[in-house]
C-alpha cells in the first residue's frame, strides 16, 4: 500500500457526512487510542487522532474490494453461480429441537442452537444484540456467556445495534480468547476487515472464532419507527415480536399479530445507508442465516467455510438441531437468489 493512510477526517467527509455510515461501531472498536465514540449511532472524534488509518481502513462503507475479501476469507473468488449470495459450500434447512429455544427465537432457532453448542465446545462468549434494559425495542450489543443469555437476546431487531462495540468489549473488558459474533451483512464486513490484513486488529483477529451473519434487506431508523408505530396506534412496549413476512411488516403480542402494514408503507423509515448495500446474504460470514427459502419454523443456513460446517455439525451431533437439504424452486433458494439479486441491483441504482 503506497501513500499515507486515510484517517478519521476522510471517514467524516466520505462516509459519515454522506449518510453512508451504518453505525456498526467498527471505527470505535479498532481505534488503538480510544479516540472515537458513537453518539446516537454516529462516530465522533473525542480524543487525539494518531493518524493510524485503522478507522477508515476497517470501515465497511469505505473502500471495499469484494473479490479481494473473498480470497482473504475463502481462498478463492466466487463463481458465476455464487455472484448473488457469495462463496459457499452447502445450504441447509435447520431447526432447533428444543421447544424452549423455538419459543424464544424468530424462526427455526438455528442461531441460538449453534451458539449454545459453541459455548459447550469451549467458546468463551457470543456477541449478540439484546434490548436496552428499561428501553422500548432499543438494541444494544451484549456478550452472552450461557444458554439463558443467548435466549434472552433471540429474535430479530429491525433497528441497528453497534455490534462491533460488543466485540471490543468481549476482547478488552472480558478478556475473552474465543468468541462467536452474530451480525448483519455490514457488521460482518466491518468485522472481516478488522480481522484480516492490512488494517488488522490483533486481539480481535485472534479471538473471533465464528462469524454468524444474518440475511438483511434493510433496517429502520429507530426514532422514525417508534414514531410511526405511535401514529399507527401501536404500543411498542407491548410488542413481543416484530417480523417481516409475505411482503408485510408485522407486530405481534402474545403470539398474535396486532398490526400489519405493507412494506411500501414503512419504506420511508429505512435508513439511507441501507440503500447503498448490495449484500443480502451476509457474504463475509462463516454461516449465513435467515428465514427466507425454508418453511415457517425453519432457518435457511448457508455454510461458507469449514469452520461454519464444523459448528453446525457439532450442534447436530449434540442433538440441538435437525438438518435437511433446502428444496429448490420458488419456496426454496430461488427466493433467496431473487432477493440477493434485487439488493445488488438497488446498489447499482444508487451508484
Amino acid at each position: 500500500m503506497s501513500g499515507r493512510p486515510k484517517i478519521f477526517g476522510h471517514l467524516l467527509t466520505e462516509v459519515i457526512r454522506k449518510g453512508k455510515c451504518v453505525g456498526c461501531g467498527t471505527c470505535a472498536a479498532v481505534c488503538p487510542v480510544d479516540a472515537i465514540e458513537l453518539e446516537s449511532g454516529t462516530p465522533k472524534l473525542v480524543g487525539m487522532c494518531i493518524a493510524c488509518g485503522m478507522c477508515y481502513g476497517d470501515c465497511p462503507k469505505a473502500v471495499f474490494d469484494e473479490d479481494e475479501m473473498d480470497n482473504l476469507l475463502f481462498g478463492r473468488s466466487r463463481t458465476a453461480e455464487e455472484a448473488e449470495i457469495g462463496v459457499h459450500m452447502n445450504v441447509y434447512a435447520v431447526q432447533a429441537k428444543d421447544k424452549g429455544t423455538l419459543e424464544h427465537c424468530q424462526d427455526g432457532g438455528a442461531v441460538s442452537a449453534i451458539l449454545t453448542q459453541f459455548l459447550s465446545d469451549g467458546g468463551d462468549g457470543a456477541v449478540v444484540a439484546t434490548l436496552e434494559e428499561g428501553g422500548v425495542w432499543a438494541p444494544r450489543p451484549t456478550v452472552a456467556s450461557n444458554h439463558e443469555e443467548i435466549l434472552q437476546s433471540a429474535g430479530t431487531k429491525y433497528t441497528p445495534s453497534p455490534t462491533m462495540l460488543g466485540v471490543d468489549s468481549a476482547v478488552t473488558e472480558y478478556q475473552m480468547e474465543k468468541i462467536a459474533v452474530v451480525g448483519t451483512p455490514c457488521q460482518m464486513r466491518g468485522l472481516s476487515k478488522a480481522t484480516t490484513k492490512p488494517f488488522v486488529e490483533g486481539k480481535m483477529s485472534e479471538a473471533v472464532d465464528l462469524k454468524v451473519g444474518l440475511f438483511c434487506m434493510e433496517t429502520f431508523n429507530y426514532d422514525s419507527l417508534m414514531e410511526f408505530l405511535k401514529q399507527e396506534g401501536v404500543d411498542a412496549s407491548k410488542v413481543d415480536k416484530f417480523e417481516i413476512k409475505s411482503g408485510k411488516f408485522i407486530a405481534n403480542e402474545g403470539g398474535k399479530a396486532v398490526y400489519e402494514a405493507k412494506l411500501s408503507k414503512v419504506k420511508n423509515l429505512v435508513r439511507p445507508c441501507c440503500h447503498e448495500c448490495g449484500d443480502f446474504a451476509s457474504e463475509c460470514a462463516d454461516l449465513s442465516v435467515g428465514n427466507v427459502g425454508t418453511p415457517d419454523g425453519w432457518s435457511t443456513v448457508i455454510v461458507r467455510t469449514k469452520r461454519g460446517e464444523e459448528a453446525l455439525r457439532s450442534a447436530e451431533k449434540a442433538g440441538l438441531v435437525e438438518i435437511k437439504p433446502v428444496e429448490e424452486g420458488k419456496a426454496g433458494m430461488d427466493l433467496v437468489y431473487r432477493l440477493a439479486k434485487a439488493k445488488k441491483k438497488q446498489l447499482k441504482k444508487e451508484e
